[in-house]
């Protein structure tokens, strides 16, 4: 990475990341040499889940060449440049937790697994519950099931970049911090508090 501070090396944060982030994107290369990426939903545990079609382009390329890349953005908000200065537009940035994971693509075929992969995808979006849960004996899920793939990426590289306007100076990262919490959401006050945490240990 070349920009080091923002680089994350902390694995209970990148693993954080990944557990908390809705949308993933997987990149693959396709057979024409041009590469694909496609949104997924997805869960971890030491590996990238997610399930689909056993058919289809994504399906026909990862079959024939494993290799894949994911990406993933936890939170992240665009801080204007107004924050910093009136009239320069290069001071406006972004702040972001991101993780980038690559490795080789299988496919689970254990049915008890494919459903407790389920299971957790159902549980991760749509933690209110109100369905049956997916078992290989249920009539309800029995041709869903053999229609349905579930993947996995096994990452062996991970990479963590975090981003909290570490590259301004203390002053500008400070003021950064205190519009944040005047305006107030939600989402600036954890913005807000990350850029002070990492001004605090820095």
């Amino acid at each position: 990475m070349r920009r080091k501070e923002f680089e994350a090396r902390d694995r209970k944060l990148i693993e954080e990341v990944l557990r908390t982030a809705e949308i993933g994107y997987l990149a693959f290369n396709g057979p024409d040499g041009w590469p694909r990426i496609t949104p997924i939903n997805f869960v971890f545990d030491e590996r990238i889940l997610w399930h689909g079609a056993i058919a289809g382009e994504r399906f026909e390329c990862l079959k024939r060449d494993p290799r894949a890349t994911f990406a993933a953005v936890s939170i992240y908000l665009y801080l204007p440049s107004h924050f910093i200065s009136e009239e320069n537009a290069t001071a406006a940035t972004m702040a972001f937790k991101s993780v980038q994971a690559r490795g080789q693509c299988t496919s689970v075929s254990d049915r008890e697994e494919k459903c407790a992969i389920l299971n957790r995808l159902m549980e991760k979006y749509q933690p209110e519950g109100r369905y049956q849960r997916v078992s290989p004996a249920d009539p309800l899920y029995s041709k869903i099931l053999a229609a349905t793939g579930v993947y996995a990426l096994h990452p062996e590289e991970v990479v963590g970049k975090f981003k909290f306007a570490q590259n301004k100076p203390e002053m500008d990262r400070k003021k950064i911090a205190a519009k944040l919490k005047e305006r107030g959401r939600p989402i600036d006050l954890i913005i807000a508090e990350e850029i002070l945490k990492i001004l605090r240990t820095s």
